[in-house]
């Protein structure tokens, strides 16, 4: 159900499903589709989560709708982050740790899912194809690997430029099943949304939601690393686009000025 158009949370020109968001994850949401697409992915994940199995959330935040529904079929729930809190809100992290150094064992969950997080992992000084090796690593054989992204609205660079072909090749690695599904896209009859309407290289170019899915298809994983992993303010350059970084600098600048 990609398309606005299909979308069963769609009532007219309104998306109901951004309402929802709203109240459900308590804090500011950009406008359809970027802010309300990842709510409707996740109800669709839900159902693969069954009784008995183990999972594993990387960057859970504070929204506890994986955790609730895994309490309540009787399924094993972990959730990972670097913050102990957004918002002002605790997260609902069962472990505080960057996934650049994810601790648990090979071959320990039948599903990890990440909502709305691969697209900082860089920024956080992990690289995608460490970060990804992490996800398969503690994933069991035929498990299976969910993640959305949003595209051509905040990020590395990858996601900020909708560089597809560089996210199949390094799923490519990983599992032979990896499966792309663009949500909100296109978004009539409601309208486009463009984040950056000032930087050339998105012109044209509105946002939406990228739902990833991949099963552990393999039993020995490629070599990976997790070279030039910086942190901090040099991961967040490193990892931007020499274009988007100059974006946002004059961005801050300008706002400077208006002060």
């Amino acid at each position: 159900m990609p398309a606005c158009k299909d979308c069963q949370w769609r009532d007219g020109d309104v998306c109901r499903v951004h309402e929802r968001a709203k109240r459900e994850l308590m804090r500011p949401l950009p406008p359809p589709p970027t802010g309300a697409c990842a709510v409707a992915i996740v109800d669709s994940y839900l159902p693969l989560i069954r009784p008995g199995m183990s999972v594993l959330e990387i960057g859970c935040g504070t929204w506890s709708k994986i955790k609730d529904h895994c309490q309540m079929i009787g399924s094993d729930y972990h959730g990972l982050d670097v913050l102990s809190e957004y918002y002002g809100i605790p997260t609902i992290a069962t472990r505080l740790e960057n996934l650049a150094e994810l601790s648990y064992s090979d071959e320990s969950f039948d599903i990890v899912v990440g909502n709305q997080t691969m697209e900082h992992w860089g920024e956080h000084g992990c690289t995608l194809e460490w970060g990804l090796y992490q996800c398969f690593r503690v994933t069991k054989i035929d498990g299976l690997v969910l993640l959305n992204v949003p595209i051509h609205f905040h990020g590395t660079k990858e996601f900020v430029h909708g560089r597809l072909d560089v996210m199949r090749d390094l799923f490519s690695k990983f599992s032979n099943s990896a499966t792309m599904e663009r949500w909100g896209s296109p978004t009539d009859p409601l309208p486009p949304y463009y984040p950056h309407p000032d930087y050339e290289a998105l012109r044209g170019k509105p946002a939406y939601v990228l739902d990833i899915r991949a099963s552990r298809d393999r039993a020995q994983l490629p070599r990976a690393s997790n070279a030039l992993g910086f942190h901090g303010k040099l991961a967040q350059i490193f990892h931007y686009s020499a274009s988007y970084n100059s974006y946002r600098l004059m961005k801050k600048l300008r706002g400077l000025r208006s002060v």
